[in-house]
């Protein structure tokens, strides 16, 4: 008897091979007379045993279509607003070429569509225009489950921004996007503009729910920065792309902060690193930041 380990691998792989036949005709993918393969019928003989009204090969089927009815089901949820531009016979080509070449790697179903921008992006059975706004509208789609997973940090009280260790919210996730995904929720087809990177930031809001939205590009260079944790100071050791105006920062300061965006770390040492509510915002004067900005800088030069 060979290990169960090895029975699953076998299992699982003939779960994995394309859907055929009936099973097919019963799901959105363009119909299919072509009979399984040898490596499914011989793994069904190996594993199935045969019953009175069902073959092994049969039973194996059960299996495997279930496999499939679930995942395609799943994939569709997570992205209604590509289904809806690519059409349905795109988008269904494009799920099931997605999933025979990369299969599910994780225990949950969350993490299904994790790969299907890059594997949109670089999929040659459309056209360079459409592969480049729907890789873009993936990854906007995916980062609106994403942020579910992720942990949230202690808010930094503004008193604490001067002096404090800060980083940003790690269920915010920054993108650089190589066309304008943020507008296409309202589209009803795809005509879309010449396509022009968008700077978007995807989080979860208060009420839990995802919440987007469109950056300056300056804005995100800064966010990257506190992303990577330091002191206020940190954000403007280096210049940027271009030199924002005090207005501006101070606005963007109030904003991340009134989000929630802006957090403290927590101590790698302490014993607990648990999920903390959110800090409670009031109304602050954010005209320093600017100034704090000014000075970094001035002590770079």
């Amino acid at each position: 008897m060979q290990p169960l380990e090895q029975t699953q691998r076998e299992f699982f792989a003939a779960l994995r091979l394309p859907l055929r036949g009936k099973s097919r005709r019963s799901t959105e993918l363009a119909p299919s007379d072509e009979p399984h393969s040898g490596d499914f019928l011989k793994t069904a003989e190996k594993l199935m045993k045969p019953g009175e009204n069902l073959s092994s090969a049969e039973r194996l089927e059960l299996y495997h279509r279930q496999y499939w009815f679930r995942l395609l089901d799943s994939i569709a949820e997570d992205f209604p607003i590509l289904r809806k531009l690519a059409g349905e016979g795109t988008f269904w080509k494009l799920m099931e070429a997605f999933l025979e070449a990369c299969p599910s790697e994780s225990y949950t179903l969350r993490h299904l569509g994790r790969r299907v921008s890059d594997f949109t992006a670089g999929w040659e059975e459309i056209e360079p225009v459409e592969r480049l706004w729907f890789s873009a509208i993936a990854r906007l789609e995916y980062a609106s489950m994403e942020i579910y997973e992720a942990a949230e940090w202690r808010c930094a009280n503004p008193e604490e921004l001067a002096t404090a260790e800060l980083g940003l919210q790690p269920h915010v996730i920054l993108m650089d996007l190589p066309a304008a995904a943020d507008l296409c929720e309202t589209w009803e087809t795809f005509s879309p503009p010449a396509a022009e990177r968008a700077c978007v930031a995807v989080w979860r809001a208060a009420n839990g729910g995802a919440a987007r939205r469109r950056l300056d590009p300056v804005e995100y260079e800064l966010l990257k920065r506190l992303r990577q944790g330091g002191p206020l100071a940190s954000l403007f050791a280096e210049p940027t792309a271009r030199e924002p105006a005090p207005e501006e920062i101070s606005t963007w300061f109030a904003d991340w902060q009134g989000m929630g965006w802006i957090a403290i770390p927590p101590d790698p040492a302490a014993a607990d690193l648990s999920v903390v509510p959110r800090h409670d915002i009031r109304q602050t004067d954010w005209s320093r930041i600017d100034k704090m900005g000014s000075q970094a800088r001035a002590m770079e030069d």
